[in-house]
């Protein structure tokens, strides 16, 4: 079980002593940032407790094995919003289901991913199949926040916390994948394959920005206040950016100390500049004021 998934090893261990010794319960909260694989631990979870072969679970050769890789298999359902909310009328339609009783098992499943998408009023829909469950009913709920959901939901729930994958879980996954990652760059990824993927195709920006950052003071004034029309134009991936120019300063502290209170200053301006995006600040005016103060600050300091 969970041998194709990298990392939170832990949980492994947890999960397959569920399942072995059947102490399965009604619901479940897997939580953790985005892109650490608790979608693919939810269904490999299902996958063994719908198993039905008692030596070996999940067995992948008995029916309900083969019906789930097929995804034709009637005691599992899952509701994967990505980016819509999730609502009410899917869980009611969710809470229907739930009265019919699981065809090829003795167990029916259900996984709600991203489940901190449903609207207020669609955990209230939930909250009475959580409160009186049928005997054969499992749910699990997968989150990337579950401040957003309720307290009602979350105290009917076990909760397995995943943790962030480490620079080496990363670099495994992306040998695997018969692909070389620079060390420096894995540090942008956050601990997440899900980030990893998605930045993986702007490897050359990154790298165009490390040269810069580390040079960054043989560079005029002016050539500082450009950077907006270059590295700066990417407004989706601004916070990633970011934080990779900080591993750059945080790196130029370690390398000489009698320069560390300067960089720490150009930390927490991008550290100010990222909490005035996330109000919602004009991002123009931001930058502008980033890279100014940034300018600045390296001079007087320098």
């Amino acid at each position: 079980m969970f041998n194709d998934i990298i990392g939170n090893d832990e949980n492994k261990k947890k999960l397959e002593y569920i399942v072995k010794n059947n102490n399965i319960s009604h619901s479940y909260i897997f939580s953790g940032i985005s892109g650490i694989g608790k979608f693919m631990f939810a269904k490999e979870f299902a996958k063994a407790i719908l198993c039905l072969n008692n030596e070996k679970k999940p067995c992948n050769n008995c029916r309900a094995c083969k019906s789930f890789e097929n995804n034709n298999n009637p005691d599992i359902i899952i509701i994967d919003e990505q980016d819509e909310s999730i609502k009410t009328e899917q869980i009611k339609e969710l809470v229907k289901n739930v009265l019919e009783k699981p065809i090829q098992g003795d167990k029916k499943i259900y996984i709600i991913n991203n489940s901190e998408n449903m609207t207020r009023e669609a955990q209230n829909s939930l909250l009475k199949t959580l409160e009186e469950p049928p005997e054969y009913v499992i749910v699990i709920l997968i989150t990337s926040n579950e401040n957003l959901l309720l307290n009602t939901i979350k105290s009917r729930c076990i909760k397995i916390q995943f943790q962030n994958l480490s620079d080496e879980e990363i670099k495994q996954y992306f040998r695997m994948a018969n692909q070389v990652i620079d060390d420096s760059i894995i540090k942008i990824f956050g601990g997440s394959i899900e980030k990893a993927l998605k930045l993986k195709d702007n490897l050359d920006t990154y790298k165009n920005i490390k040269n810069i950052f580390k040079n960054i003071e043989n560079l005029s004034g002016l050539q500082i206040l450009n950077l907006k029309e270059t590295i700066f134009k990417d407004k989706d991936e601004i916070f990633s950016i970011l934080d990779y120019i900080n591993t750059i300063f945080f790196d130029k502290i370690l390398e000489n100390i009698k320069t560390a209170n300067k960089y720490q200053k150009c930390i927490e301006i991008i550290e100010e500049s990222k909490l005035r995006l996330k109000r919602n600040s004009n991002y123009d005016m931001t930058i502008d004021n980033l890279l100014l103060t940034l300018e600045r600050s390296l001079k007087n300091n320098g």
